[in-house]
């Protein structure tokens, strides 16, 4: 690790507190002004270091630089072993693991983030827009797994991880309109791709790449989703991205750990967006519609159809609101 980085981690780990240049010396083993060269180097990359008088460096509070540095002072220890890149610029995260998976380089917990993507992807081919200064993140799960249901139950464990994360640091409600967004209103906040590579020989699936975006801030939408989408905050944040992805990676973890467990999904089903909703979906390219009265244990939305009950595991749905409108 340069000079540069390893300042940068120790100013990470006392983010808002003062560290003295000949503190940083002592211990890096290097010179004041080796150290005073480097924090030159971080602010003139934008990190906001103040150096105060008899008191030292300062990085602030508001800084929210995407760092490998950053990312490891917010992660719990006991992730510390975990592989973290942070990148300025990618076409995708997802596509970024997959490249890794391919060569041999992905390894069980690998978290991948990005400062913007310029080829971002949601299903179904959509594109997802990804300018800078959000969060788009991917993590590797290399486990494999026997049940399908199993599989199934990924995104709507990442969904959880994602709304529970936002609601304990940002303090914000958001719904989960099934089966991988997450809304504040009517409006889309967020997105989640969950891509799997596939032995072609067991019929199994033995790495997961779980992708995450989330519009942080307020940004200047296309006009084609500037009415369906929206930012967790619209003036200055109240956390930064690295403590948010911290926060869902940790949960995510967790929750994926043992997938056998559905505990999870009566938190899913608390924050549904679809639950008792009347919804329109298609079917081998029939347009339905129908009540969701039930989200079972594996993901899939039970539907009412007159006396007709129906379970849907996969699709695209639009959720009739209490104005009529579709969602």
């Amino acid at each position: 690790m340069s000079l540069k980085n390893q300042i940068l981690q120790l100013l990470e780990n006392g983010r808002g507190q003062a560290v003295s240049g000949q503190q940083l010396a002592d211990e890096l083993g290097v010179s004041r002004a080796s150290v005073w060269k480097a924090v030159k180097g971080l602010q003139s990359e934008g990190y906001q270091i103040i150096a105060t008088t008899n008191k030292g460096y300062i990085l602030q509070e508001t800084n929210d630089i995407l760092s490998e540095q950053s990312l490891r002072a917010c992660l719990a220890p006991k992730y510390a072993e975990m592989e973290v890149v942070a990148l300025k610029s990618s076409t995708s995260t997802n596509a970024e693991a997959m490249t890794r998976l391919m060569s041999g380089q992905l390894k069980h917990g690998a978290l991948i983030v990005a400062d913007e993507q310029t080829n971002g992807r949601g299903r179904m081919g959509k594109t997802f827009f990804s300018p800078k200064k959000g969060i788009y993140m991917s993590v590797a799960l290399c486990k494999r797994i026997e049940n399908m249901q199993d599989v199934m139950i990924i995104t709507p464990a990442t969904a959880v991880a994602v709304q529970r994360s936002i609601a304990k640091l940002a303090g914000i409600d958001t719904k989960i309109k099934w089966v991988n967004d997450l809304y504040i209103g009517k409006k889309k906040v967020c997105g989640i791709l969950t891509q799997a590579d596939i032995d072609f020989e067991s019929g199994k699936a033995g790495t997961f790449i779980v992708g995450i975006g989330v519009n942080f801030v307020e940004q200047d939408f296309p006009d084609d989703i500037k009415d369906k989408a929206c930012a967790l905050f619209e003036g200055q944040p109240t956390i930064t991205r690295s403590q948010l992805i911290a926060e869902v990676y940790d949960n995510l973890m967790t929750l994926t750990d043992d997938l056998k467990s559905r505990d999870f999904m009566q938190e899913y089903k608390a924050n549904s967006l679809v639950l008792g909703k009347e919804i329109s979906y298609a079917i081998n390219c029939e347009q339905k519609r129908g009540k969701v009265i039930d989200i079972d244990d594996d993901g899939g939305l039970v539907i009412q159809e007159g006396d007709d009950i129906r379970k849907l595991t996969c699709g695209e749905i639009s959720i009739r609101s209490a104005q009529n409108e579709w969602i």
